[in-house]
């Protein structure tokens, strides 16, 4: 009997078992289909969030003053004679003053945290945003310290029912707990920079942010008792990046006369760290899919073996008539490689489905990888190799 015979003859009895063959396939075509989606909305969602984050930190770096640091003192802190020296040099393409804090947002009743950016038009071109409704600052809003802000979409349509409506409404938020809330108008509605994150993780609390004049911070809280302790600056060319923040950090050090008190971080590290957390996430939950292949493959090694105890009689009548045991052998280990790799085609195709779908509900587009379409093809036809083994053997 040659390959092609045997070949023949493993198709046929397939069909002629069609419901079974299909149950068999089942646990194979589930856990091909579920690598295939998993890894795809994982890969579409870590593009998705870090692709925003590494694009929003490229070329551009931090520089804070270490107040652990026993040779620090409070006139050490930068201050906006230090900025413009810094801007003077003329080697940065923007420098601004990077001020974030906590604050606690009062609206109806409800009092929430958010993230604070105190900002200024230097800041805006360093840390652009995507303004959805409304605008940004104009300059004579900065200039004066207007009670304006702006919040992020997520906020706006939590508090307001829709982003658009959140234009021209006041809300009012204070610096810690114990400081009075006061009202401040709301002028533009900005895409929340966490938004796909949200998406990926089903996250149910949202992260708020809300942005407003340096100037207007100010005013309220003083920031004349003392400077500022970190400055963001964006490179004029991001491939001299390294070389920027060696030359802002000898700039501080000439002006204080005082080596190793001030930090120089770049903004792409946070990036660079969270896509390895995603890629670990993204990596864990394709293989938890992934044991599902390997209880398909007990399922198929499973019925084979029942099969073989169904057909001693056939089995016998063709050794009768000449057939060896690696005749026998061959065609039960076609048989278990067809079922797992048509098995293994579905479920690359469901999986894709299933993929296309998804992302288009929870609006991530997938990323299929040939690789894991390729792998996950090579994988079905190798497990019904293996589990296929033990059965072909008992057969012959």
């Amino acid at each position: 009997m040659n390959l092609l015979e045997s070949l023949k003859g493993a198709i046929q009895n397939l069909k002629g078992n069609k419901v079974r063959s299909f149950l068999t396939m089942l646990g194979i075509i589930i856990g091909i289909s579920s690598v295939i989606t998993m890894s795809a909305i994982g890969a579409g969602g870590r593009k998705n969030i870090t692709g925003f984050l590494k694009e929003g930190g490229y070329g551009k770096f931090t520089i804070s003053v270490d107040k652990d640091d026993e040779q620090f003192r409070w006139k050490y802190l930068l201050e906006p004679e230090t900025i413009e020296s810094l801007k003077e040099t003329n080697i940065f393409k923007n420098v601004g003053v990077n001020i974030n804090t906590w604050v606690f947002l009062d609206f109806e009743k409800r009092k929430e945290p958010a993230f604070l950016v105190a900002t200024t038009t230097d800041f805006e071109k360093i840390d652009k945003i995507n303004y959805i409704f409304g605008r940004n600052f104009l300059p004579f809003e900065y200039e004066n310290g207007e009670k304006i802000i702006s919040i992020d979409n997520l906020t706006a349509q939590d508090f307001f029912g829709s982003a658009d409506k959140a234009i021209g409404n006041e809300i009012s938020f204070a610096v810690g707990r114990k400081n009075s809330p006061i009202s401040y108008k709301i002028v533009g509605v900005f895409k929340n920079p966490l938004e796909e994150l949200l998406k990926v993780t089903g996250g149910q609390r949202i992260a708020r942010f809300i942005r407003t004049p340096l100037n207007t911070y100010d005013k309220v809280y003083d920031l004349s008792k003392g400077g500022y302790n970190s400055i963001i600056i964006e490179s004029k060319n991001p491939e001299n990046l390294a070389a920027d923040m060696k030359n802002a950090n000898t700039i501080l050090e000439n002006i204080t006369g005082i080596k190793g008190l001030y930090q120089v971080e770049t903004m792409s590290n946070a990036a660079a760290s969270f896509d390895n957390i995603l890629s670990t996430l993204n990596l864990f939950i394709t293989f938890v899919a992934g044991i599902s292949l390997f209880v398909g493959g007990i399922g198929v090694m499973n019925i084979m073996l029942v099969s073989v105890i169904e057909r001693t009689k056939e089995i016998g009548i063709r050794k009768a008539i000449g057939a060896t045991n690696k005749d026998i052998l061959i065609q039960f280990l076609m048989e278990s490689i067809i079922l797992t790799g048509i098995g293994g085609v579905i479920g690359v195709l469901i999986g894709i489905s299933l993929a296309v779908l998804i992302g288009v509900l929870i609006n991530i587009p997938p990323i299929f990888s040939v690789f894991s379409i390729v792998s996950s093809l090579s994988v079905s036809s190798l497990i019904g190799l293996v589990f296929g083994v033990t059965p072909a053997k008992k057969a012959a």
